[in-house]
C-alpha cells in the first residue's frame, strides 16, 4: 500500500504539458423584406429573405512562449429567399431554374445559396518563431485589393524589420460550390453552365478555375516607415486574368505628422491603374488637415472584351480639415476636383478625342462619436460638366436605457444629369430602428427604411437581426 500511495504521489507530481485554449462561437440572423425592380420593367418584386452566418475563432496556445501557436477561424454564410418574385400584373418572376421562359429566366438570381467566406487554420511562430503558417480559404488585401483563394500562405520573418510573403492555390470564383465570387474582378460573369442551352444568356460564361501565385515584401517593427510591396498574377484557361504589382507605404515623422501613399500598376496593360499620395498634420487640440491626390484607372479581367478600353478614368484632389468643438462635438469639411481624363479614351475610327471634363465639390459635417449617443450631420455638392448633386443627412442614436437604443436618419438628395435629363431627381430617405442589448451574448437589431423619388417610387425594406456570440 505504501509502495502504491508512493507511485501515486510521484504520478501526479510529473510535469505535463499545457494547453490553453480559448474559443468564440458566433452566429448572425438576418430576416429581410424589400422591394426590386422585376425583369422587363415589372414595376415591383416583394422579396423575403433569411440569411445566417456561423463563425467560430479557436486559439490553441503553447504552454512556452517558443512554442507554435494554432488558430482556426471559420465563417459559414446561408442565403434563402422565401418571397414571392413574381409581379402579379404580369405574370413575370425571376426564375434561376426555368430555362424555358427565357423572358423570366435570371441566371444570377438564387433562391438558395451556400457560401463560405473563409476558414484557415494559423500555425504561427515555427522554427523559433521565424514563420507563419496558414492554410484554407483566405483573404488577401493589400494595395492590389481584395483576392480570396484556396491554398496556402508561407510567411519569413527575417528578425524585427522584414518580411517575405509567399502564397498560392486556386482563386475562389463563382460556379463553384461554397463560393459567391464576391471578389472576382470586373469584366465576366461566369456561373455553372452544366445543362444549359448554349444561346441561353450567352452574357454569362462558363466557370472556370484560375491559379493564383504571389509574393510580398513587407517591414515590420513600430518604426517610422511601413511598406508592402507586392506582385500577383491570377492565370485560367483563358490566358492571364490578373498581373498587378503595387507599393503602399506610411511614413509618420512624428505625433502630429503623417504621410502616406500606394501605387498598382498592371503589367500586361503597361498601365498605372491607380496611384494616390496624401499627408495628415494633427494639432495639439485634435485639430487636422490632410490633403489627398489620387489617380484612377479602372482595370478589368483581362480575357475579358472590357480589358480593351478605360471607362471613366479619373484625377482627383482633395483638401480636408477637422476641427473639435468641446464635450465630443466636432466639425470637418472637404474641398475636392476631379478631372474625367476622356481624352486618354482610345477614339473609335470615325470620332474624334474627348475633350476632358471636370467637377468641383464640397461637405461639411457636424458629428459626436461619443459612446453613449451619436450624432452626425452632413451637407454635400458638387457640380460640373456632367451634371450635378447636392444633399443632406442627419443619423441619431440615443441610449433610451442601459440596454435599449434607438437610431433615426433622414436624407434627402437632389440629382441633375446632363446627359440624360430624363433622369434629373429630387429623392427622400427614412430610417428608424432599435437595437435590444441581451447581457453579453446577444444583440437583436430592427430596422425599416424607406426611399421615395419619382423614378421608382417607394423602395420599402424592413430587416431583423439576431448577433449571439458564446466564448468557450
Amino acid at each position: 500500500m505504501l509502495r502504491a500511495a508512493l507511485a501515486s504521489v510521484a504520478l501526479c507530481a510529473w510535469p505535463a504539458r499545457a494547453w490553453v485554449f480559448d474559443a468564440v462561437v458566433r452566429a448572425e440572423t438576418q430576416a429581410q423584406a424589400y422591394q426590386v425592380r422585376g425583369p422587363a420593367g415589372a414595376p415591383v418584386l416583394s422579396m423575403r429573405r433569411i440569411t445566417q452566418t456561423l463563425s467560430l475563432h479557436a486559439v490553441d496556445r503553447p504552454s512556452s512562449a517558443r512554442g507554435v501557436t494554432y488558430t482556426a477561424r471559420v465563417r459559414l454564410r446561408i442565403d434563402s429567399d422565401f418571397g414571392s418574385a413574381c409581379d402579379p400584373t404580369t405574370d413575370r418572376c425571376l426564375d434561376e431554374l426555368n430555362q424555358s421562359r427565357v423572358a423570366e429566366f435570371a441566371p444570377l438570381f438564387a433562391r438558395r445559396s451556400l457560401d463560405l467566406p473563409f476558414a484557415y487554420v494559423d500555425a504561427t511562430g515555427v522554427w523559433r518563431g521565424r514563420i507563419d503558417l496558414r492554410f484554407g480559404r483566405q483573404l488577401v488585401i493589400d494595395a492590389l485589393g481584395f483576392l480570396l483563394f484556396d491554398g496556402g500562405r508561407a510567411r519569413l520573418n527575417l528578425g524585427s524589420v522584414l518580411a517575405l510573403e509567399v502564397y498560392g492555390g486556386a482563386e475562389t470564383r463563382s460556379g463553384f460550390p461554397l463560393s459567391s465570387g464576391r471578389y472576382e474582378r470586373d469584366g465576366i460573369t461566369r456561373l455553372d453552365r452544366t445543362g444549359w442551352d448554349a444561346s441561353l444568356v450567352p452574357t454569362v460564361q462558363d466557370r472556370a478555375a484560375a491559379g493564383v501565385i504571389g509574393v510580398a515584401v513587407e517591414t515590420l517593427g513600430d518604426g517610422p516607415l511601413h511598406t508592402r510591396a507586392t506582385w500577383r498574377r491570377v492565370v485560367s484557361g483563358d490566358g492571364i486574368a490578373e498581373e498587378k504589382a503595387g507599393l503602399s507605404a506610411d511614413l509618420t515623422l512624428s505625433e502630429r505628422v503623417r504621410f502616406f501613399g500606394d501605387a498598382v500598376y498592371s503589367i500586361p496593360q503597361r498601365l498605372l491603374a491607380t496611384l494616390s499620395v496624401g499627408g495628415e498634420w494633427i494639432g495639439v487640440r485634435g485639430h487636422s488637415v490632410g490633403i489627398e491626390l489620387a489617380r484612377y484607372r479602372p482595370t478589368f479581367d483581362l480575357t475579358s472584351i472590357w480589358a480593351s478600353f478605360w471607362v471613366d478614368p479619373t484625377d482627383d484632389a482633395r483638401v480636408r480639415g477637422e476641427v473639435p468643438l468641446g464635450r465630443g462635438w466636432r466639425v470637418s469639411g472637404a474641398v475636392f476636383g476631379r478631372r474625367y481624363a476622356l481624352s486618354e479614351l482610345a477614339p473609335s475610327p470615325n470620332s474624334a478625342v474627348l475633350p476632358d471634363l471636370y467637377a468641383v465639390g464640397a461637405s461639411l459635417g457636424l458629428s459626436s462619436p461619443r459612446v453613449k449617443n451619436q450624432g452626425t450631420f452632413r451637407v454635400q455638392g458638387e457640380g460640373g460638366a456632367l451634371g450635378a448633386r447636392a444633399g443632406a443627412d442627419v443619423m441619431l442614436r440615443v441610449w433610451l436605457r442601459p440596454r435599449i437604443r434607438w437610431d433615426v436618419g433622414l436624407s434627402a438628395w437632389w440629382v441633375t444629369d446632363a446627359l440624360r435629363p430624363e433622369r434629373d431627381v429630387v429623392s427622400f430617405g427614412f430610417v428608424t430602428g432599435a437595437l435590444v442589448r441581451l447581457g453579453r451574448i446577444a444583440d437583436i437589431g430592427v430596422n425599416l427604411e424607406d426611399d421615395v423619388n419619382r423614378l421608382v417610387g417607394h423602395r420599402m425594406r424592413a430587416m431583423a437581426v439576431l448577433d449571439l456570440q458564446v466564448p468557450f
